[in-house]
């Protein structure tokens, strides 16, 4: 329900990529952050992004979260819906959203085949599973606000995303909060 909706116009790996190119940053990949934490210089502020239940491993007990599984199709029409996301509230539909990501991008919209991705919604209960939203039931909000306790006795580090704080966030306001923290520090 945004006045307005989009995507950077290079999209969002181009925004992180001019981002990341400062020799401040090293980038790491397929690392697990547990795995080297101590490793980590803290003459900097350090930026968690993950769950904050493992940051803390899981003392008040693991935090509620969904996950999500796509399913990709190419289908032989222009247009298969009319516009880049369409939720599916309904109880008879397995999935929850449709993305076609083409009405992002003005410029292929005359591509004669399009490519939709179906998002399935289903609780991370599987090891391996990738936490995407909370869970906002009474036992996880009394437990996050012990984790949340918690926060303020780590010094330098900055607790982020809808993973580190453990909220619904959409994208525009994750970067609001990074801004906010910037200019707190």
């Amino acid at each position: 329900d945004d006045t307005y909706q989009g995507i950077p116009k290079d999209g969002y790996t181009s925004v992180f990529e001019r981002m990341l190119d400062h020799p401040n940053i090293e980038v790491m990949l397929e690392t697990d952050y547990f795995e080297i934490r101590d490793q980590i210089s803290r003459t900097l502020p350090l930026v968690y992004s993950g769950p904050i239940d493992r940051y803390f491993g899981y003392r008040h007990g693991k935090l509620g979260w969904r996950t999500l599984d796509f399913e990709t199709e190419v289908h032989d029409v222009k247009d298969y819906q009319g516009t880049s996301v369409m939720n599916y509230a309904d109880g008879s539909v397995k999935f929850t959203r449709i993305h076609e990501f083409k009405h992002l991008h003005p410029e292929r919209t005359a591509i004669p085949k399009t490519i939709i991705t179906k998002e399935f919604s289903r609780f991370a209960d599987k090891p391996g599973d990738e936490p995407y939203y909370p869970i906002a039931t009474e036992e996880n909000r009394i437990r996050f606000k012990r984790y949340e306790r918690d926060c303020k006795g780590e010094k330098g580090v900055i607790f982020g995303g809808r993973l580190g704080m453990y909220q619904y966030l959409d994208m525009h306001q994750v970067i609001g909060s990074a801004l906010a923290s910037f200019e707190k520090l």
